[in-house]
């Protein structure tokens, strides 16, 4: 057993030579005080907003979501937000794609078969305000396509218009490729086909065709050709919309179909004020153009111009 004296006498010692290395070396630094005024650094952020305009409808709820452009399966961050509430979303700056409109913003709006829609941006700080998201009734989608039957070449700036039972439920014009993207809406209905109308101005009669309309996205070619005018027969115009065009010339004879602006029948026979001629209808199921004849009262209708 060691020498309790001598094992104090070293302990002395040892403190003694701490105490003085301490004083001499400048280095050593008390952790115990911390430093006046610390100075701490802020990330920058950046806030995401987008605004929502619902026509005619009623969304219970919107998820949006904000991720990278080529990785849409890692969003930053994803929120549920109720109507009346703003939707944004605030995140650190840096950590947004760089490239250019690398990131992406998607809106999901609630409670229906509503549509997704999407907005690219680039990467900023600050305040992103992000293109209005109109929110419409949910659709099927027809992919329109209008071409000349004889040479086959697109028919540009053609008037189309989707009726059922004398309501319209699209309209859109084509471009210069003779194309045309309809949204018709689900809460239509399903037993009753569509009725398709294609006016071409002066180049072509108006066709008018009976369709059925699949659920989701679906792409239709529509040929359309001259008109052979029969001894005796004149073109006329319809002016005014929900014209009736019935089966006999009395006012309560059955309802064909309801005619609107720039439609066009071919009148054979005049009795007074009730004209009788036919409308060319291109039937579906049929692959094939069929004339309906019928009545129609002269007050709708006027001599096409040549």
């Amino acid at each position: 057993m060691g020498n309790p004296v001598k094992t104090v006498k070293n302990i002395g010692i040892l403190l003694c030579l701490t105490f003085s290395f301490a004083q001499e070396d400048s280095t050593v630094v008390d952790l115990t005080i911390r430093p006046e005024n610390p100075k701490i650094g802020e990330a920058e952020t950046v806030t995401i907003k987008a605004l929502v305009n619902p026509i005619g409808v009623a969304p219970t709820a919107y998820r949006f979501s904000i991720y990278p452009r080529n990785h849409p399966a890692e969003p930053f961050m994803q929120k549920l937000f109720f109507p009346g509430e703003s939707i944004q979303i605030i995140l650190p700056a840096n950590i947004l794609n760089p490239d250019t409109l690398g990131n992406m913003a998607k809106l999901e709006p609630l409670g229906s078969a509503y549509d997704h829609q999407y907005r690219m941006f680039d990467a900023a700080s600050g305040e992103i305000n992000l293109t209005t998201f109109d929110i419409l009734v949910p659709a099927d989608i027809i992919k329109l396509t209008i071409l000349e039957e004889e040479s086959g070449n697109p028919i540009p700036t053609v008037n189309i218009r989707i009726t059922q039972i004398g309501e319209i439920l699209s309209k859109s014009v084509t471009d210069t490729s003779g194309y045309s993207r309809l949204r018709i809406p689900v809460n239509r209905s399903k037993d009753e086909p569509v009725l398709l109308t294609i006016d071409t101005g002066d180049r072509f009669p108006t066709w008018k065709g009976r369709i059925e309309i699949s659920a989701g996205i679906f792409e239709k070619t529509v040929n359309i050709s001259s008109l052979n005018l029969e001894i005796g027969e004149t073109i006329y115009e319809v002016f005014g919309e929900m014209v009736p065009f019935r089966g006999g010339p009395e006012n309560g004879a059955a309802l064909l179909f309801f005619l609107n602006e720039g439609d066009q029948v071919i009148i054979s026979k005049v009795a007074g004020d009730r004209l009788y001629g036919r409308v060319r209808i291109f039937l579906e199921r049929q692959d094939q153009y069929q004339n309906i004849f019928g009545w129609i009262l002269e007050k709708h209708v006027q001599i096409k111009d040549k």
